[in-house]
């Protein structure tokens, strides 16, 4: 009995023990994550690594000071626990404290900034700020990430289709929230990130692109010339600026604000064109992912239309996301999925559910044609635009652009095509002709030239074929097309990359030759 008393009672001791060590390692492993999630304002060796820097420490008001005054403000901001403090005001812009900028320029950068808002809170962050400009009442005048609580004020109805709204170059383009994995934490931090090489600009919330334009462009002068800041000269035009955080007289929180400069690098010439040129992701198709982006970032091309080798249509949720994030680690976007061929209704459903699980509106499809009519039923279902990829005398229906025409004349109007302009011409059409005719339903166009206009005609580097490119390049222009030029490059898949680099830098120098 003393015996089995002893043994229980070791039992016990060495329970308690591993019970209290066991404490005692919980304890620690919380501590360290407490300091992992409270490391702040801080750098982690990596970020250093790649160049990042603090515009703010988390406690002093050094690198700051006011917009219109030599020195820090002396009133409406507070320092607290590792937080810039926006002390609530009247609601008045720049009335209480007033802005804060750099006390430095910057001019290519990466900048990140987490903020928190309160009920009805309205502030920016703004970039190239020249505090020259108004040396009266109100804010200084810059480019303006908007900050604003969209629900509870009004500035958010006002303005045009939503330009006033969060995250918007505020008066000027309203922000696109059509990513399924746009988010907006309404009582906690976001994170807003600026990206600004050159002339070309982005904005993105917590991770997902929602502004991006091209400043010094006819496009982008046309839009201040409507807008609030008319009246000053070469807003948002010039080489480099302050960054600034708004005191709008509403309480708002900052924290974490980080940049890193980046080098300048030259626009490629299809800046400030309505296009934008891609690459067709067929062109890739004996290549891995990391591959193509590899690729396409070496050339400065920056949309890819997805094919189901690089993303399966039975993709799960973390291996989109994790795609995704591969592209915007390149700063790549994926515009459409395609071409999908669709021969059942269920094939149709699997493809529209698929580009809505991506995050895009537009798929190139090759559907069987009676199955078009349940086509223009999804359509109106999801409200996406749907363009039949033509194929040329290689295949009995949608040959040419006049096929898929007369097949989709009478259907809903964002059902088009992708005019692949070889295929076009291997089909005996003219497809400068054709881009002129049918514009108005052309949604993509595959760029690639031919040695010829009959079935024996072969892909080749774009500017060794017959096609006369400096002529679809006017057109382009003429007709006011505003969608994506994907180049599908066909020739030599093996090793297709030096034809690739050729027909991109062909087209580019078309563009620059005949502006």
């Amino acid at each position: 009995m003393i015996v089995k008393i002893t043994q229980h009672y070791c039992k016990l001791k060495i329970n308690m023990k591993n019970y209290i060590l066991g404490l005692i390692g919980l304890f620690f492993i919380l501590a360290s994550t407490q300091t992992i999630w409270s490391q702040d304002n801080t750098l982690t060796a990596k970020e250093k690594e790649d160049g990042w820097k603090l515009l703010w420490d988390g406690k002093t008001t050094e690198g700051w000071r006011g917009a219109k005054i030599t020195t820090f403000p002396a009133k409406g901001w507070e320092i607290k626990n590792g937080v810039l403090r926006v002390d609530p005001g009247t609601g008045a812009e720049s009335a209480n404290g007033g802005d804060i900028i750099t006390t430095r320029t910057y001019r290519n950068f990466i900048l990140k900034v987490d903020f928190k808002i309160t009920k009805g809170a309205n502030s920016g962050i703004k970039y190239f700020v020249d505090p020259e400009l108004n040396k009266g009442e109100g804010s200084a005048i810059g480019c303006e990430f908007q900050i604003l609580d969209d629900k509870n004020h009004p500035d958010a109805k006002l303005g045009v289709k939503g330009n006033r709204q969060l995250g918007s170059l505020y008066d000027l383009i309203p922000p696109d929230r059509s990513d399924p994995n746009y988010r907006f934490d309404e009582t906690g931090f976001n994170t807003a990130m600026i990206i600004v090489n050159g002339n070309r600009v982005q904005h993105y919330l917590n991770g997902v692109k929602i502004v991006e334009y091209v400043r010094n462009t006819q496009e982008f002068n046309a839009l201040v010339a409507y807008s609030k800041y008319v009246n000053w000269p070469n807003f948002g035009n010039a080489t480099e600026g302050y960054i600034l955080l708004q005191d709008h007289g509403d309480e708002v929180f900052f924290k974490n604000i980080k940049i890193k400069e980046i080098k300048n690098t030259l626009l490629p010439p299809e800046t400030g064109e309505k296009f934008k040129l891609g690459m067709a992701g067929y062109s890739f198709a004996k290549f891995d992912l990391d591959k193509t982006l590899d690729q396409m970032q070496k050339l400065d091309i920056h949309y890819l239309c997805i094919k189901d080798f690089h993303l399966p249509l039975n993709s799960t949720d973390a291996q989109i996301a994790d795609f995704k994030a591969k592209l915007a680690a390149k700063d790549i976007t994926g515009y459409a999925v395609g071409p999908i061929y669709m021969k059942s209704e269920k094939e149709i459903d699997d493809a529209f559910a698929y580009a809505k699980r991506v995050g895009v509106k537009l798929i190139i499809g090759v559907p069987n044609v009676e199955l078009l009519p349940y086509v223009d039923k999804k359509v109106k279902e999801y409200d996406f635009r749907f363009a039949i990829h033509l194929h040329g005398p290689d295949q009995a229906t949608y040959q040419d652009a006049e096929q898929v025409w007369n097949n989709t004349k009478n259907l809903d109007p964002r059902i088009g095509m992708c005019l692949d302009i070889g295929h076009n011409y291997r089909n005996g059409k003219d497809p400068i002709a054709d881009l002129k005719k049918y514009s108005s339903r052309v949604f993509d166009i595959h760029l690639k030239n031919v040695t010829g206009s009959t079935k024996a005609g072969r892909s080749v580097e774009v500017g060794r074929g017959l096609i006369d490119i400096p002529a679809f390049i006017n057109m382009l222009r003429a007709v006011g097309y505003s969608g994506v030029v994907s180049l599908e490059y066909e020739k030599n898949m093996d090793d297709p990359f030096t034809g690739i680099g050729e027909s991109i830098g062909y087209f580019r120098a078309m563009l620059e030759a005949t502006k």
